[in-house]
Protein backbone atom coordinates (compact mmCIF):
# COMPACT_ATOMS: atom_id res chain seq x y z
CA UNK A 1 0.00 0.00 0.00
CA UNK A 2 2.86 2.37 0.83
CA UNK A 3 4.47 1.77 -2.56
CA UNK A 4 1.25 2.88 -4.26
CA UNK A 5 0.85 6.01 -2.12
CA UNK A 6 4.40 7.30 -2.61
CA UNK A 7 4.04 8.10 -6.36
CA UNK A 8 0.71 9.82 -5.72
CA UNK A 9 2.23 11.91 -2.93
CA UNK A 10 5.18 12.89 -5.12
CA UNK A 11 2.83 13.92 -7.94
CA UNK A 12 0.74 16.01 -5.54
CA UNK A 13 3.84 17.81 -4.25
CA UNK A 14 4.96 18.59 -7.82
CA UNK A 15 1.61 20.20 -8.58
CA UNK A 16 1.71 22.09 -5.31
CA UNK A 17 5.18 23.53 -5.91
CA UNK A 18 4.32 24.40 -9.48
CA UNK A 19 1.28 26.37 -8.36
CA UNK A 20 3.35 28.21 -5.77
CA UNK A 21 5.92 29.22 -8.39
CA UNK A 22 3.22 30.62 -10.69
CA UNK A 23 1.62 32.69 -7.92
CA UNK A 24 4.89 34.13 -6.61
CA UNK A 25 5.75 37.46 -8.32
CA UNK A 26 8.94 37.65 -10.34
CA UNK A 27 9.68 40.98 -8.64
CA UNK A 28 7.91 43.37 -6.28
CA UNK A 29 5.51 45.61 -8.15
CA UNK A 30 2.68 48.00 -7.42
CA UNK A 31 -0.45 47.10 -9.36
CA UNK A 32 -1.77 50.65 -9.61
CA UNK A 33 1.62 52.01 -10.64
CA UNK A 34 2.01 49.39 -13.37
CA UNK A 35 -1.50 50.03 -14.73
CA UNK A 36 -0.88 53.78 -14.67
CA UNK A 37 2.40 53.37 -16.53
CA UNK A 38 0.66 51.19 -19.14
CA UNK A 39 -2.06 53.77 -19.76
CA UNK A 40 0.49 56.58 -20.04
CA UNK A 41 2.49 54.55 -22.53
CA UNK A 42 -0.58 53.87 -24.69
CA UNK A 43 -1.59 57.55 -24.60
CA UNK A 44 1.93 58.58 -25.55
CA UNK A 45 2.02 56.33 -28.62
CA UNK A 46 -1.57 57.08 -29.64
CA UNK A 47 -1.04 60.88 -29.63
CA UNK A 48 2.11 60.80 -31.76
CA UNK A 49 2.10 62.78 -34.99
CA UNK A 50 2.72 61.10 -38.33
CA UNK A 51 6.31 62.35 -38.37
CA UNK A 52 6.91 61.05 -34.85
CA UNK A 53 5.37 57.68 -35.76
CA UNK A 54 7.72 57.37 -38.73
CA UNK A 55 10.68 58.11 -36.46
CA UNK A 56 9.53 55.53 -33.88
CA UNK A 57 8.99 52.85 -36.54
CA UNK A 58 12.45 53.44 -37.99
CA UNK A 59 14.66 54.26 -34.98
CA UNK A 60 12.50 53.70 -31.88
CA UNK A 61 12.59 50.98 -29.25
CA UNK A 62 11.15 47.58 -30.10
CA UNK A 63 8.26 47.87 -27.65
CA UNK A 64 7.37 51.29 -29.09
CA UNK A 65 7.34 49.82 -32.62
CA UNK A 66 5.07 46.99 -31.48
CA UNK A 67 2.65 49.37 -29.78
CA UNK A 68 2.48 51.86 -32.69
CA UNK A 69 2.03 49.06 -35.23
CA UNK A 70 -0.66 47.41 -33.09
CA UNK A 71 -2.62 50.64 -32.68
CA UNK A 72 -2.44 51.36 -36.41
CA UNK A 73 -3.57 47.84 -37.29
CA UNK A 74 -6.58 47.92 -35.00
CA UNK A 75 -7.53 51.32 -36.38
CA UNK A 76 -7.17 50.35 -40.07
CA UNK A 77 -8.23 46.69 -40.02
CA UNK A 78 -10.60 46.36 -37.06
CA UNK A 79 -12.05 49.89 -37.39
CA UNK A 80 -12.01 50.51 -33.64
CA UNK A 81 -12.32 54.28 -33.95
CA UNK A 82 -10.88 56.85 -31.56
CA UNK A 83 -9.54 56.12 -28.09
CA UNK A 84 -11.98 57.29 -25.39
CA UNK A 85 -10.65 55.73 -22.19
CA UNK A 86 -9.72 52.59 -20.27
CA UNK A 87 -11.58 49.89 -18.35
CA UNK A 88 -9.69 49.06 -15.14
CA UNK A 89 -12.51 47.44 -13.20
CA UNK A 90 -12.80 43.82 -12.12
CA UNK A 91 -11.23 41.28 -14.45
CA UNK A 92 -10.46 43.86 -17.13
CA UNK A 93 -6.95 44.25 -15.70
CA UNK A 94 -4.72 41.21 -15.17
CA UNK A 95 -1.08 40.94 -14.16
CA UNK A 96 0.65 37.61 -14.70
CA UNK A 97 4.18 36.31 -14.42
CA UNK A 98 6.16 35.19 -17.44
CA UNK A 99 8.66 32.35 -17.59
CA UNK A 100 11.60 34.66 -18.33
CA UNK A 101 11.25 36.66 -15.11
CA UNK A 102 9.06 39.44 -16.53
CA UNK A 103 5.51 40.53 -15.68
CA UNK A 104 2.70 40.99 -18.23
CA UNK A 105 0.18 43.74 -17.54
CA UNK A 106 -3.06 43.50 -19.54
CA UNK A 107 -5.48 46.43 -19.77
CA UNK A 108 -8.62 47.13 -21.82
CA UNK A 109 -8.54 50.25 -23.97
CA UNK A 110 -12.00 51.51 -24.88
CA UNK A 111 -12.45 52.86 -28.42
CA UNK A 112 -15.53 54.27 -30.12
CA UNK A 113 -16.50 51.13 -32.06
CA UNK A 114 -14.70 48.27 -30.32
CA UNK A 115 -12.50 47.60 -27.30
CA UNK A 116 -8.91 46.43 -27.58
CA UNK A 117 -6.78 44.46 -25.14
CA UNK A 118 -3.24 45.77 -24.69
CA UNK A 119 -0.61 43.48 -23.16
CA UNK A 120 2.66 45.11 -22.06
CA UNK A 121 5.57 43.06 -20.72
CA UNK A 122 7.70 44.70 -18.01
CA UNK A 123 10.94 43.94 -16.26
CA UNK A 124 12.18 45.45 -13.04
CA UNK A 125 14.00 48.78 -13.22
CA UNK A 126 16.73 48.34 -10.66
CA UNK A 127 17.99 51.90 -11.16
CA UNK A 128 14.57 53.17 -10.04
CA UNK A 129 14.74 51.10 -6.87
CA UNK A 130 18.26 52.34 -6.12
CA UNK A 131 17.18 55.95 -6.67
CA UNK A 132 14.20 55.44 -4.36
CA UNK A 133 16.32 54.08 -1.55
CA UNK A 134 18.78 56.96 -2.01
CA UNK A 135 16.09 59.63 -1.59
CA UNK A 136 14.72 57.87 1.49
CA UNK A 137 18.18 57.83 3.08
CA UNK A 138 18.64 61.52 2.26
CA UNK A 139 15.43 62.36 4.13
CA UNK A 140 16.59 60.35 7.15
CA UNK A 141 20.01 62.01 7.10
CA UNK A 142 18.35 65.44 6.89
CA UNK A 143 16.43 64.65 10.11
CA UNK A 144 13.02 64.00 8.55
CA UNK A 145 10.75 61.10 9.14
CA UNK A 146 9.93 59.84 5.60
CA UNK A 147 6.30 59.03 6.42
CA UNK A 148 5.75 62.33 8.21
CA UNK A 149 7.43 64.23 5.39
CA UNK A 150 5.16 62.59 2.83
CA UNK A 151 2.00 63.48 4.81
CA UNK A 152 3.22 67.05 5.19
CA UNK A 153 3.43 67.34 1.41
CA UNK A 154 -0.05 65.89 0.85
CA UNK A 155 0.80 62.27 -0.02
CA UNK A 156 -0.87 59.33 1.75
CA UNK A 157 2.39 57.35 2.04
CA UNK A 158 6.09 57.76 1.53
CA UNK A 159 5.98 55.29 -1.38
CA UNK A 160 3.58 57.43 -3.40
CA UNK A 161 5.68 60.51 -2.58
CA UNK A 162 8.88 58.85 -3.76
CA UNK A 163 7.23 57.55 -6.93
CA UNK A 164 5.91 60.96 -7.89
CA UNK A 165 9.18 62.69 -6.98
CA UNK A 166 11.32 60.33 -9.11
CA UNK A 167 8.97 60.59 -12.09
CA UNK A 168 8.96 64.39 -12.09
CA UNK A 169 12.52 65.24 -11.11
CA UNK A 170 14.57 62.18 -12.06
CA UNK A 171 12.65 60.91 -15.10
CA UNK A 172 12.70 57.22 -14.23
CA UNK A 173 9.90 54.68 -14.43
CA UNK A 174 9.57 51.82 -11.91
CA UNK A 175 9.24 49.23 -14.69
CA UNK A 176 10.91 48.88 -18.09
CA UNK A 177 8.62 47.78 -20.96
CA UNK A 178 10.08 45.17 -23.31
CA UNK A 179 7.18 43.95 -25.49
CA UNK A 180 3.72 45.16 -26.46
CA UNK A 181 0.73 43.47 -28.09
CA UNK A 182 -2.57 45.01 -29.22
CA UNK A 183 -5.57 42.84 -30.18
CA UNK A 184 -9.16 43.85 -30.88
CA UNK A 185 -11.79 42.25 -28.64
CA UNK A 186 -14.50 40.27 -30.46
CA UNK A 187 -17.50 38.54 -28.94
CA UNK A 188 -18.10 34.80 -29.28
CA UNK A 189 -20.88 35.29 -31.84
CA UNK A 190 -18.65 37.53 -33.96
CA UNK A 191 -15.84 34.98 -33.84
CA UNK A 192 -18.22 32.21 -34.96
CA UNK A 193 -19.58 34.31 -37.83
CA UNK A 194 -16.08 35.29 -38.98
CA UNK A 195 -14.97 31.66 -38.76
CA UNK A 196 -17.94 30.53 -40.87
CA UNK A 197 -17.17 33.21 -43.45
CA UNK A 198 -13.54 32.20 -43.67
CA UNK A 199 -14.48 28.53 -43.99
CA UNK A 200 -17.00 29.30 -46.74
CA UNK A 201 -14.51 31.37 -48.70
CA UNK A 202 -11.84 28.69 -48.35
CA UNK A 203 -14.13 25.86 -49.45
CA UNK A 204 -15.44 27.95 -52.34
CA UNK A 205 -11.95 28.64 -53.61
CA UNK A 206 -11.06 24.94 -53.36
CA UNK A 207 -14.14 23.86 -55.35
CA UNK A 208 -13.53 26.51 -58.00
CA UNK A 209 -9.96 25.31 -58.43
CA UNK A 210 -11.13 21.69 -58.71
CA UNK A 211 -13.73 22.63 -61.35
CA UNK A 212 -11.08 24.53 -63.30
CA UNK A 213 -8.72 21.54 -63.17
CA UNK A 214 -11.49 19.22 -64.38
CA UNK A 215 -12.21 21.60 -67.28
CA UNK A 216 -8.52 21.65 -68.26
CA UNK A 217 -8.37 17.85 -68.16
CA UNK A 218 -11.45 17.63 -70.42
CA UNK A 219 -9.65 19.76 -73.03
CA UNK A 220 -6.66 17.42 -73.21
CA UNK A 221 -8.46 15.20 -75.76
CA UNK A 222 -8.25 18.01 -78.33
CA UNK A 223 -4.48 18.40 -77.99
CA UNK A 224 -3.58 15.71 -80.60
CA UNK A 225 -5.79 17.43 -83.19
CA UNK A 226 -3.84 20.66 -82.75
CA UNK A 227 -0.69 18.88 -83.91
CA UNK A 228 -2.41 16.98 -86.81
CA UNK A 229 -2.19 13.61 -85.17
CA UNK A 230 -5.90 12.94 -84.97
CA UNK A 231 -6.40 12.23 -88.73
CA UNK A 232 -3.63 9.72 -89.05
CA UNK A 233 -4.89 6.14 -89.10
CA UNK A 234 -3.14 2.93 -89.63
CA UNK A 235 -4.07 0.56 -92.42
CA UNK A 236 -5.64 -1.78 -89.91
CA UNK A 237 -7.85 1.04 -88.51
CA UNK A 238 -8.86 2.12 -92.02
CA UNK A 239 -9.90 -1.40 -92.87
CA UNK A 240 -12.09 -1.65 -89.77
CA UNK A 241 -15.73 -0.59 -90.28
CA UNK A 242 -17.11 2.47 -88.61
CA UNK A 243 -19.13 2.21 -85.44
CA UNK A 244 -22.64 0.95 -86.17
CA UNK A 245 -21.79 -0.36 -89.60
CA UNK A 246 -21.72 -4.07 -90.47
CA UNK A 247 -18.46 -5.40 -91.88
CA UNK A 248 -18.54 -6.37 -95.54
CA UNK A 249 -17.05 -9.80 -95.97
CA UNK A 250 -15.84 -11.02 -99.36
CA UNK A 251 -18.09 -13.54 -100.99
CA UNK A 252 -16.47 -16.92 -101.44
CA UNK A 253 -16.07 -17.95 -105.07
CA UNK A 254 -18.29 -20.57 -106.61
CA UNK A 255 -16.27 -23.66 -107.09
CA UNK A 256 -17.39 -25.99 -109.79
CA UNK A 257 -15.77 -29.32 -109.99
CA UNK A 258 -16.81 -32.56 -111.46
CA UNK A 259 -17.84 -35.04 -108.85
CA UNK A 260 -17.00 -38.59 -109.78
CA UNK A 261 -19.82 -41.07 -109.85
CA UNK A 262 -20.21 -43.72 -107.25
CA UNK A 263 -17.77 -46.47 -107.68
CA UNK A 264 -15.59 -44.43 -110.05
CA UNK A 265 -12.01 -44.35 -109.03
CA UNK A 266 -10.52 -40.89 -108.40
CA UNK A 267 -6.89 -40.30 -108.90
CA UNK A 268 -5.00 -38.51 -106.09
CA UNK A 269 -3.44 -36.04 -108.44
CA UNK A 270 -6.79 -34.98 -109.84
CA UNK A 271 -8.26 -34.45 -106.35
CA UNK A 272 -5.27 -32.40 -105.25
CA UNK A 273 -5.49 -30.26 -108.38
CA UNK A 274 -9.19 -29.55 -107.82
CA UNK A 275 -8.72 -28.53 -104.16
CA UNK A 276 -5.70 -26.39 -104.94
CA UNK A 277 -7.49 -24.57 -107.71
CA UNK A 278 -10.48 -23.85 -105.48
CA UNK A 279 -8.34 -22.45 -102.66
CA UNK A 280 -6.32 -20.33 -105.04
CA UNK A 281 -9.45 -18.85 -106.57
CA UNK A 282 -10.94 -18.08 -103.15
CA UNK A 283 -7.80 -16.39 -101.76
CA UNK A 284 -7.10 -14.37 -104.89
CA UNK A 285 -10.57 -12.73 -104.80
CA UNK A 286 -10.27 -11.71 -101.09
CA UNK A 287 -9.53 -8.14 -100.06
CA UNK A 288 -5.85 -7.34 -100.43
CA UNK A 289 -5.87 -5.18 -97.28
CA UNK A 290 -7.35 -7.70 -94.92
CA UNK A 291 -5.98 -10.72 -96.87
CA UNK A 292 -2.47 -10.05 -98.16
CA UNK A 293 -1.11 -12.14 -101.05
CA UNK A 294 0.38 -15.64 -100.85
CA UNK A 295 -1.04 -18.10 -98.36
CA UNK A 296 -2.46 -15.71 -95.75
CA UNK A 297 -5.27 -16.57 -93.40
CA UNK A 298 -8.86 -16.37 -94.53
CA UNK A 299 -11.65 -14.70 -92.56
CA UNK A 300 -12.11 -17.84 -90.51
CA UNK A 301 -8.40 -18.04 -89.70
CA UNK A 302 -7.75 -21.11 -91.89
CA UNK A 303 -4.24 -21.37 -93.38
CA UNK A 304 -3.51 -24.12 -95.92
CA UNK A 305 0.17 -24.91 -96.09
CA UNK A 306 0.20 -28.41 -97.53
CA UNK A 307 -2.17 -31.15 -98.64
CA UNK A 308 -1.38 -34.80 -98.12
CA UNK A 309 -3.30 -37.95 -98.14
CA UNK A 310 -4.33 -39.43 -94.83
CA UNK A 311 -4.42 -43.20 -94.68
Amino acid sequence: MKKKLLPLLALFLCFLFTGCDEEAPNFDYNRDAMVSQSKNLVDQCYNLTDLEKDYVLSDGEDYMKDLVNGLQQTENTDKVGKLVGYDTSGDSVSITNSSDGTVICSVIAKFENRDARINITYKENKAYRIQKEGIRNQLVQAGYDPDEYARMNGYPSVESFLDEYIKQYVGLQPYIPTECEVTAVYSTSELLVNGAKNMGVGMGVVFLVLIFIAFIISLLKFVPRLFGQGEKKTAKQAAQPAQGEKPVLPQPPVITASVPAVGEEVQDTELIAVITAALHAYLSEADTVSHPPAYTASNDGLVVRSIRRVK
